[in-house]
């Protein structure tokens, strides 16, 4: 996945509550004032069977630390399922920095809690910093995160943001009542979880906004509510989102996120277009199409991609691609972010950069590929994969189908590239791939580059599972040298001719069966945006 680094404002943030955090310390146990300062200020003992020590006693049980970071891994948890991948691992971040942060300091500095506290389960271990501010602090701000990350109304935002102030101030007041605490703990824990979810945010790749940010943001979207936005009576452009709503887990969260984008960029109201069990996306993009809009955004799995981009050939409209499937190969071979909010940044602020697609002829039908096609044991795989077992432990499935399938029947196969000479084979393994990386990156065809204006051929003939293994560790080591049961061909034009009919795949997807495929590459048929860092394709690697 592509990354971006952390802004200056979240260095600066960062650095300053480092700072504070040290400097507060120091302050603690190094100057007599301060320590004064907490003996002065020491609450008075409860009475444990009064009405407040109750109360108190209670609101420190159910705001104690661990419910708070399990409730931030339910969130993560939430966020990951919705493709949500950055504000996922920056909430995990919160946990084991808070958590474990929190527990660290305290066995290293072992300060010794208030004796007037209260005997309670919230009360036991040391004292500095506080955990339970620490919680609640770095919670209120990952929330927060969420909550711009989803882009929620601005209501919802403000009313947020003053319960989670109400809360912390509680939380604070909580601990000095009962003693739990003195007021360099809670000073030290506050600080200390400003900076945990600050960090955590900068280091996932969650922007971290400043305040003139979220002030200006919150104004633009109230002004425009009120339907005074001088951006909103003159669009630059009209986006259609084409998305296949078995991928897109939660279309409301999707769709708020998508028309948000689109407003704060001044664009007009999306034409949104759902795929559906018989139609993968054709009609829909060739209606895009028709209406002649600026940018097509599509999510869904490769699938539903390939089908875009081949009715995108051509037209030189920009496809912005928002991955939610499974595989994602092109998204992983460009470099486009599996992030939601990542990949729509790209899909509105990338550069257009033109790849190349695959066009291909079976039995007169003309059709086209982006990632890679196969005939043969490949395409098996793809097709008796089970689909809610892909959905329940995701590329693991395709392993399942591939043992169920390990004695499928070699293929005598003929292959012609370009002018060369046939070349003849039997094959149990026939690939043809525009791009060349895998699932967890591994490199099948890895000089295969999506804007060479070349087709790369891989065609693997092993007779034993011992020739599988060796086969398998050459391509995953990337080694060079020969292999009589491994070739390897590149040319423009591709004609494959198999004894028997067999299952062909087009990026993953098995469309129906042939003993003959032609295949030839379009160059710079499609125009996708790809992230700026990533102009140039030809030294790009998959990303993911």
């Amino acid at each position: 996945m592509v990354r971006q680094p952390p802004t200056r404002f979240s260095v600066l943030i960062m650095t300053g509550l480092l700072g504070a955090v040290v400097v507060w310390g120091w302050m603690t146990f190094q100057w007599p004032a301060v320590h004064r300062m907490d003996l002065r200020l020491v609450a008075a003992p409860l009475d444990p069977a009064s009405g407040l020590a109750e109360i108190a006693s209670g609101f420190a049980l159910v705001t104690w630390p661990g419910l708070q970071y399990f409730a931030l891994l339910g969130l993560a948890i939430w966020a990951y399922q919705r493709r949500l991948r950055q504000l996922s691992i920056a909430l995990v971040l919160v946990v084991v920095l808070g958590w474990g942060g929190v527990d660290l300091l305290k066995i290293i500095v072992r300060r010794a809690r208030p004796e007037t506290g209260l005997d309670l389960l919230t009360y036991h271990g040391y004292s500095f910093p506080s955990g339970h501010m620490t919680g609640v602090v770095a919670s209120a701000i990952a929330v927060g995160a969420a909550f711009a990350v989803t882009r929620q109304t601005v209501r919802a935002r403000n009313l947020w943001q003053a319960g989670a102030a109400l809360m912390v101030v509680a939380v604070a007041l909580d601990r000095w009542i009962l003693g739990a605490h003195y007021v360099s703990d809670i000073v030290a824990g506050t600080l200390y979880g400003a900076l945990v979810a600050t960090a955590s945010l900068a280091l996932a790749g969650v922007k971290v906004p400043a305040p003139y940010e979220i002030v200006n943001e919150m104004v633009t979207e109230i002004v425009r509510s009120r339907g005074t936005s001088a951006a909103a009576a003159t669009p630059v452009g009209r986006a259609a989102v084409i998305y296949n709503p078995t991928k897109v887990t939660d279309w409301i969260t999707f769709r708020r996120h998508v028309e948000y984008e689109l407003k704060s960029r001044g664009w007009d109201r999306a034409l949104w277009l759902e795929t559906s069990p018989d139609d993968a996306g054709r009609a829909m993009t060739r209606q895009a199409v028709q209406e002649k809009v600026d940018l097509v955004l599509g999510a869904g799995g490769d699938g539903t991609i390939r089908v875009i981009c081949a009715e995108l050939a051509g037209t030189g409209i920009p496809f912005g691609l928002i991955p939610a499937g499974t595989g994602n190969l092109l998204a992983r071979n460009i470099g486009i972010p599996f992030d939601e909010s990542a990949a729509l940044d790209v899909a509105f602020d990338g550069v257009d950069k033109a790849i190349d697609l695959v066009r291909v002829t079976v039995d007169g039908q003309i059709d086209h590929f982006a990632v890679m096609a196969g005939i043969g044991v490949d395409a098996v795989i793809m097709q008796a994969t089970n689909a809610d077992l892909k959905k329940t432990v995701g590329s693991a499935a395709y392993f399942v189908a591939a043992a169920q399938n390990a004695k499928h029947p070699a293929l005598l196969t003929t292959i012609w590239v370009d002018d060369l000479p046939p070349v003849r084979r039997k094959a149990h393994l026939i690939l043809l791939g525009n791009v060349g990386f895998l699932q967890g990156n591994i490199p099948l065809m890895p000089d295969a580059r999506p804007d060479d204006g070349l087709l790369d051929v891989m065609v693997a003939s092993p007779r034993t599972p011992r020739d599988w293994v060796r086969l398998t560790t050459r391509v995953l080591t990337r080694r060079k040298r020969g292999d009589e049961q491994l070739d390897r061909m590149t040319g423009r034009k591709v004609i494959i001719t198999v004894d028997e009919h067999d299952h062909y795949q087009l990026d993953g997807d098995t469309v129906g069966e042939c003993n003959s495929m032609v295949a030839e590459i379009v160059p710079g048929a499609l125009t996708l945006r790809v992230p700026r860092t990533l102009r140039e394709l030809g030294v790009s690697r998959a990303a993911g």
